[in-house]
């Protein structure tokens, strides 16, 4: 155990097990085994193993770390995010990561957690963190609103990612969220940031848009006022979004 702490280990394979201590198959599922009886690790899908330790509660109580382990390479963003960053109210139950390879979603100790597979392109933006004094790969913020904005669906929808952008503005560095978008490479998706931005006066020149009009919110009934510089169909209620107006 302690040679796994050391190399920083949370999240075991048979085969990393036996490669850091130099054990053989037999060997290896023994040390598993036994390993399991005396609650030190905790298989989660066949052949992975979480490794809890003497603390199992500061291991299973943090959904976030546990999200993270179960899959390389991810991240977590969307409306787990959003959460994190302290600007939406509202927990999600499921915990949203994006990540480039395949990954059904996985239920674990009451946890949830669904993995958003996304272009290798799109695979950027995030940092190191420390939840509960565990390492846990977070979208930044710039690249959070720029995820749940790309897939709405995956962060409560347009609405409750404009809200989250409100709260978020004191502390974005808007050309760097500007850059992203353009990065991401969709007109579409910039054409809605562009919108959204100029609601709260906020200049966000150089941002491309869409080649035809869109839907603010592409999950809702095509109607509202049109606003020509973004082609952007506001279907949405503007009040609950933009607490000023658009004046």
């Amino acid at each position: 155990m302690r040679r796994l702490y050391a190399a920083n280990i949370h999240y075991l394979t048979p085969q990393l097990l036996s490669d850091i201590l130099g054990l053989g198959k037999s060997e290896t599922y023994a040390l598993l085994e036994r390993l399991t009886r005396q609650e030190l690790v905790v298989p989660v899908e066949r052949g992975k193993y979480l490794l809890t330790g003497l603390e199992p509660e500061r291991v299973l109580g943090n959904p976030l770390f546990i999200a993270n382990q179960l899959v390389y390479p991810s991240y977590v963003s969307y409306w787990s995010a959003l959460h994190y960053h302290g600007w939406t109210e509202q927990a999600p139950h499921t915990v949203f990561l994006a990540t480039t390879r395949k990954k059904r979603p996985i239920a674990f100790q009451g946890h949830h957690f669904r993995y958003v597979t996304i272009k290798a392109a799109k695979f950027f933006g995030y940092r190191r963190e420390s939840v509960g004094d565990l390492p846990v790969i977070v979208a930044d913020p710039e690249k959070t609103l720029i995820d749940s904005l790309d897939q709405s669906r995956y962060a409560g929808g347009v609405a409750e990612v404009a809200r989250a952008l409100v709260a978020a503005i004191p502390e974005l560095d808007i050309p760097l969220l500007i850059d992203y978008a353009s990065q991401i490479g969709d007109r579409t998706l910039c054409s809605r940031l562009g919108y959204l931005l100029a609601a709260q006066r906020i200049p966000a020149e150089g941002l491309p848009v869409s080649a035809t009009p869109i839907l603010l919110d592409p999950h809702a009934p095509s109607q509202g006022d049109y606003d020509a510089r973004w082609r952007v169909r506001v279907n949405l209620t503007q009040a609950p979004l933009y607490p000023e107006g658009l004046g």
